[in-house]
């Protein structure tokens, strides 16, 4: 019995997942400080918390972006994986083409 290899994701899809993680730690870990501050009766203002969230969120709704206008690149005509599986499809049903015209030419 042989082993699969996995495929490994791609470098750009494990930061993206790597940044969506450390925002819910950071989100969770805002939240939970201003639990604790209202607690302990925090008499302040909390534009200090609500910065540490918003402003991350909003990095990560750029690299987004980015990410998907790269993506969009990669798989539209003329992008390096669109062409390469175009290419990869028309390979193998030329060999397909190739298999059936030579069984054809046996049969007759």
């Amino acid at each position: 019995m042989s082993r699969r290899r996995q495929k490994r994701r791609e470098f750009s899809k494990q930061i993206m997942a790597k940044e969506m993680a450390l925002l819910w730690v950071n989100t969770v870990g805002v939240i939970g400080l201003a639990f604790y501050c209202v607690n302990q009766n925090f008499d302040a203002a909390f534009p200090w918390l609500t910065a540490m969230v918003s402003l991350p969120w909003a990095a990560w709704g750029v690299s987004k972006t980015g990410y998907t206008m790269k993506s969009l690149k990669e798989n539209t005509r003329g992008g390096i994986v669109y062409d390469s599986a175009v290419s990869e499809i028309d390979e193998k049903q030329a060999f397909i083409n190739e298999m059936r015209e030579g069984i054809e030419n046996e049969n007759q």
